[in-house]
């Protein structure tokens, strides 16, 4: 191994920064390696919450931004902003010159980071390849983003199976876990009165998370399926704390439909753009539930132990982690499924036993670095 390669981590919104961050303070603090830190999108992005300010809340020097035109109105298409990331990711490849690029999961900005890097000649080291949401145009993106990648760490088997069917050398497919067990690992535990104070929510006697995105292979982007759980949630008897959608087409309307929604039940409404991953993972063991179509509720939360009440063919096909309701996008069945879900009466820490290996997966994946001649 050269002495300090530079290792560049690409992030561009705030759910995969979570799953990042361990892998990124690892290798910033491991003195052979060399951290280039490239931000973009969403972090950057007024319109969805400038979540930059996590990144520099955890004291981690942004080496450059990505710029794109998501601030702009209307929102420009999402061919336009993969053509705007390409385009500064290949002057800042230039610029850097980095030995290797880590990439994780299969959004457009990490396509658009994956095409600037293959036609630079820097290789790719992706991060939640194989895996399957048959309910989302991102099933193919990640599909693409593993064949332009030479080295792949998976979550699990059947994903690390999947990506060597691909075509891909079995001997540099590695099976390490899901990232979020480097967060749960790391979680620090607080009690509701901690969680209130940091966020002014207020507990009742149920209370559940909602985190529902565009389902964007969708015509409608999973707006009739996301008015369906507003009219079921309109009698649920307890408070609801709302995350904000991912950048995905139809945002904006669901958002507009969350603030209508809050507007006319303030009393146990409570919306956040962002919670954080720290604060998001210690919130889990303080609900009583999770609702939802988030990928955070079909990993995550099953791993701690919350009961999950997921809508929608989403996160079809992905891999579950631990108890999980799957219900169709209408109101009666949603209905029925958070009574259900809510009347599981105990939730067991590390429900289903994990595919992992000896190490968390921010270990092993430093560890191979620091094998590497880059």
């Amino acid at each position: 191994m050269k002495r300090n390669p530079k290792i560049l981590v690409f992030t561009g919104n705030r759910s995969e920064y979570g799953l990042l961050k361990h892998v990124i303070k690892l290798i910033k603090s491991n003195l052979y390696l060399d951290l280039k830190l490239f931000v973009s999108a969403s972090h950057i992005s007024k319109k969805f919450g400038n979540t930059i300010s996590e990144i520099k809340k955890d004291k981690i020097e942004i080496d450059k931004l990505i710029s794109t035109s998501l601030d702009k109105s209307p929102v420009p298409s999402t061919t336009t902003l993969t053509a705007e990331i390409i385009n500064e990711m290949g002057k800042a490849l230039e610029e850097f010159k980095p030995n290797i690029c880590i990439l994780l999961g299969d959004r457009y900005e990490t396509v658009g980071a994956a095409l600037a890097c293959h036609l630079n000649k820097i290789p790719i080291a992706h991060l939640h390849g194989g895996e399957t949401t048959l309910g989302a145009i991102d099933d193919k993106l990640r599909h693409a983003i593993s064949q332009l990648s030479t080295w792949h760490f998976t979550a699990a088997d059947q994903y690390r199976k999947r990506v060597i069917e691909m075509g891909h050398d079995h001997k540099k497919v590695f099976m390490v876990g899901p990232l979020a067990i480097d967060g749960i690992a790391n979680m620090k535990n607080i009690n509701r009165i901690e969680f209130s104070s940091k966020t002014g929510y207020k507990f009742s006697s149920k209370n559940v998370i909602v985190t529902y995105h565009p389902e964007t292979l969708l015509k409608n982007n999973g707006i009739e399926g996301f008015s369906e759980l507003l009219i079921a949630l309109e009698n649920f008897d307890g408070n609801i704390l709302f995350t904000h959608p991912n950048a995905d087409e139809g945002r904006d309307k669901i958002l507009e439909m969350i603030n209508q929604f809050s507007n006319l039940n303030p009393e146990k409404t409570f919306v956040f753009p962002s919670l954080g991953q720290d604060l998001y993972l210690s919130a889990l063991s303080l609900f009583e539930g999770v609702i939802g179509n988030s990928s955070s509720g079909i990993i995550e939360a099953p791993i701690i132990g919350i009961p999950v009440l997921n809508i929608g063919d989403r996160q079809k096909g992905r891999l579950r982690y631990g108890r999980v309701l799957d219900v169709r996008p209408n109101s009666i069945q949603i209905t029925k499924g958070i009574k259900e879900i809510l009347s599981w009466k105990e939730a067991n820490i590390w429900p289903r036993k994990l595919e992992t290996t000896n190490k968390l997966p921010s270990d092993f994946i430093v560890s191979w670095l620091l094998k590497q001649n880059l």
